[in-house]
Parts: structure tokens; C-alpha cells; sequence
């Protein structure tokens, strides 16, 4: 299977591959007051970046197929670093297995973001790069993949934030964060 298959496949089932990950966190869950602080505040900055992500980009990002952008984003979180939605998401993922107090995890997990995002990454800025050209090259240039810096980007698109946009993407985040880590506690009980 070519690279860019192996991607696009991750791509349109990246909303079910963190199942079995829920499954162990949820099996072998145990919860402190603690670690469900300092996890709740871990989840709160993963989702505040998302919720800043897609007040820009809005609901293209629910997307099962590449494509679905308005156009290239380059400014708010991504003016710092190319991937704000999935960086979000892992933040958001590690503070479930801090909250879970299930840190064994958290290399796993790691390791299968890895697995699984990186393609998906070299499958996106493929197509980017085929479909912006130069202007996705010198973005590329200029913001790292993974790792934000400080200072944003010189060329920023023209891209609005909107709360509204962005809270109408994140119905479904926000909830499934949620039925998560009431799972957790429930377990607790039984």
C-alpha cells in the first residue's frame, strides 16, 4: 500500500482510531482528584487550541476527504505552527489518560499519533503544495509542523475568526471529550 493511500485511509477513520485507546483508559481507570485536575487543565488548553484552530479553518476540518478547505490558513494558531488541530488533539488525549491516571499510556499513545498522523500530514502538504503551489512553500518554510513557535507568521492569510463557526464545529469534540471522562467515573462505581 503507497504512502499516500496508507494516509488518506487514516484520514477518513482518524475519528475511530482513539476507540481502543478509550477502552483501555476506561478498563483500567482510577481517577484522583489530582490527576483530574491537572488532567481537566491539560484538556481545557488542548480544546481552547482547537476552538481557536477552528474558529478559523470552521467545519472543513470535520472532513472524511482532503479537499474540503476553504483555502490556506495561515493565520491565528496556524501563523505558529502548520498541524493546531492535531496538536490540540494530542494534549486533549494525553490530559484523558493524566485524568484516567493511566500514565502508562501515554508512550502508546504517542507512538500511535505518530503512527497515524504523520501520514495523514504527508498526504495533506502533498496536496497543499499541488493545489497552493509556491505559497504553501514558503508557508512551509516559515511555520514548523509540530512544534509552535513564538512568533507568527509574516504573511498571514486573510481568514476571520468566528466563535460561532468555531462552537459549531466542536459540538461534537466538546461531547465525546465529555461522555470520556464521565466513562472514566463511571467505571469507578462498577
Amino acid at each position: 500500500m503507497s504512502s499516500s493511500r496508507i494516509g488518506n485511509f487514516f484520514f477518513r477513520v482518524r475519528s475511530f482510531t482513539p476507540i481502543p485507546f478509550i477502552l483501555v483508559l476506561i478498563y483500567f481507570a482510577n481517577p484522583t482528584i489530582l490527576t483530574t485536575t491537572i488532567g481537566l487543565f491539560f484538556t481545557l488548553i488542548g480544546e481552547l487550541l482547537r476552538i481557536w484552530t477552528v474558529g478559523y479553518a470552521g467545519g472543513s476540518t470535520r472532513a472524511t476527504t482532503l479537499g474540503a478547505a476553504r483555502d490556506l490558513v495561515t493565520t491565528g494558531p496556524y501563523g505558529h505552527v502548520r498541524n493546531p488541530l492535531y496538536l490540540g488533539n494530542l494534549l486533549i488525549s494525553i490530559s484523558i489518560c493524566i485524568i484516567a491516571n493511566v500514565l502508562w499510556l501515554t508512550p502508546f499513545l504517542v507512538i500511535g499519533y505518530l503512527v497515524q498522523y504523520l501520514p495523514i500530514i504527508t498526504v495533506e502538504e502533498a496536496y497543499l503544495l499541488e493545489s497552493c503551489g509556491s505559497v504553501y512553500e514558503t508557508y512551509k518554510e516559515q511555520v514548523p509542523r509540530f512544534f509552535p513557535q513564538f512568533h507568527s507568521y509574516q504573511s498571514p492569510s486573510t481568514h476571520d475568526f468566528s466563535l460561532t463557526r468555531a462552537f459549531n464545529s466542536e459540538k461534537r469534540t466538546l461531547t465525546a471529550i465529555f461522555i470520556v471522562i464521565a466513562a472514566l467515573f463511571v467505571r469507578q462505581i462498577f
